[in-house]
């Protein structure tokens, strides 16, 4: 009889840094390697790799390519990992690209913080006083950006529900997760016949309802499933409408051709607010704003969409597989540099500018905020889930002012609100994806969430499906 045995070292309680060792056959597989994020601290554990002889891993399979999930794949080299590392054919392609990104970004900040040229910024509410440059310790890079060529040149593509043998008797097989374009659901199979024992990894899953993306498949059978739980504990409002809101701010803003911030994340919230505004172009709401995406990151992303239609939700992919171009409209402009983001502080009227980060703590968003929160015409539009205290949370919330490197700007600029943005899936949309599956798993494993929304979710899983529930903490074994 195969055995399989999973071994946590990430995401156990809290929503980054997902990481899962699996005992297959006396093989040992790496599930996701992502980063520790939202703090100082997080980032600090991120450079210590979990207590696992990485040289000695037959494979790493990654669900897709947030840096939660494959942020910390550049440290396998140094530690001596020489195998594959498997993934569906659209996160293989986004893969490279994020990884070069990273070694960049590591670079820049050890450099900007070794000699305090880091730039920083906070939201002030009411009453607040301003604060000195935050004491931002100086972080050593996880990798290199030769660590992140070697990665690339191990990457396996495989496509989606097509099975493939990573070791003798171990095989894998990708299910569509509905998340961002390439993320997946990993099946992984040891033995066969009556021998045969297997384990799902959800990964990020997606929304039933989106517009954008195909809908996540359940896989038939696990011994073993591991779920995520990010939105575990909430439900989405039913009468949430993106397009509306977006359409009501666009038309109030129409009089005085606004300016309007949208800070987003490169790969998901991007493709959805793009995809969302070319709806509202398409009934002629759009009310002749341009729309500049200001990510190199994300516009990759939006090509990946053409080239990977199979994650498209079914009348997107039809066209797109007719050679059409659904997500793009003329007011659509890709901006590929920071001279052309930049260009952009000279806007003063009638722009829609699309600028990471999401959660307003880093990225040419805060450029454009400086430039612009204190005039009366701004917009700033935010969606989605915000960290309580951080930059847009406050925003938000009320904060009047805010502080970017020492100088206080007011907040002129109206902030609007818009709800039912989010790429991950809802307690329903977890629920409904183990139901999909053609028998009850034998066990579901909670990971990837908060022990708030993990308790939430079991409660559920228990009542409705009647399976034996675990959440495990660091470090826990689990055995199928």
């Amino acid at each position: 009889m195969s055995e399989i045995v999973l071994e946590f070292f990430g995401a156990v309680g809290e929503v980054t840094g997902s990481c899962t060792l699996v005992h297959v056959n006396g093989r040992r597989v790496l599930v996701d390697f992502g980063l520790f994020q939202g703090s100082e601290d997080a980032e600090i554990r991120s450079l210590v790799p979990p207590p696992v002889d990485l040289s000695t891993l037959t494979a790493v399979v990654v669900t897709h390519a947030h840096i939660d999930h494959c942020g910390r794949l550049g440290m396998l080299p140094k530690y001596g990992f020489t195998g594959k590392i498997y993934a569906t054919t659209g996160t293989a392609d986004l893969l490279p690209r994020v990884l070069r990104s990273s070694a960049r970004l590591q670079r820049m900040r050890f450099f900007e913080r070794t000699d305090g040229t880091a730039p920083w910024a906070r939201a002030l509410m009411p009453g607040e006083e301003p604060g000195s440059a935050p004491k931002l310790p100086v972080i050593e890079r996880m990798f290199e950006m030769a660590d992140s060529k070697d990665c690339a040149s191990r990457i396996v593509p495989v496509p989606l529900g097509k099975e493939c043998q990573i070791a003798d008797d171990v095989w894998i097989r990708f299910w569509n997760a509905g998340h961002v374009v390439g993320a997946a659901s990993v099946e992984i199979i040891a033995g066969s016949g009556a021998a045969r024992k297997s384990v799902v990894f959800s990964g990020d899953l997606g929304s039933y309802g989106s517009p954008l993306l195909a809908p996540p498949e359940s896989p038939r059978h696990a011994d073993i499933v591991v779920i995520e739980s990010t939105n575990g504990g909430r439900r989405r409002e039913p009468g949430a409408n993106p397009e509306r809101d977006i359409a009501a701010v666009l038309a109030e803003a129409s009089g005085d051709r606004a300016k309007i911030i949208v800070p987003c994340f490169a790969l998901g919230r991007a493709q959805q607010i793009v995809h969302r505004l070319s709806v509202l172009r398409a009934r002629g709401e759009l009310r002749n704003f341009n729309v500049y995406l200001d990510s190199p990151m994300a516009v990759h992303g939006m090509e990946a969409l053409y080239k990977h239609p199979e994650y498209l939700a079914p009348a997107l992919r039809s066209a797109v597989e007719a050679g059409e171009a659904p997500l793009w409209f003329p007011e659509l402009h890709y901006l590929l540099s920071k001279r052309e983001s930049m260009a952009l502080d000279g806007l003063v009227h009638g722009g829609i500018v699309i600028a990471g980060s999401g959660f307003m703590d880093a990225g040419p968003i805060l450029r454009h905020l400086e430039m612009s929160v204190d005039r009366e015409d701004v917009r700033v539009l935010i969606g989605g889930y915000q960290p309580e205290g951080g930059m847009a949370w406050k925003l938000s919330n009320g904060a009047d002012r805010m502080q970017f490197n020492g100088r206080i700007v007011p907040v002129r600029a109206k902030i609007a609100r818009v709800e039912g943005l989010s790429g991950h899936a809802d307690q329903d949309d977890l629920m409904r994806w183990l139901e999909g599956f053609a028998d009850a798993p034998g066990r579901v494993v909670i990971n990837h969430g908060t022990d708030e929304g993990r308790t939430a979710l079991a409660t559920r899983v228990r009542t409705e499906l009647g399976c034996p529930v675990s959440m495990p903490n660091m470090g826990d074994l689990i055995t199928a």
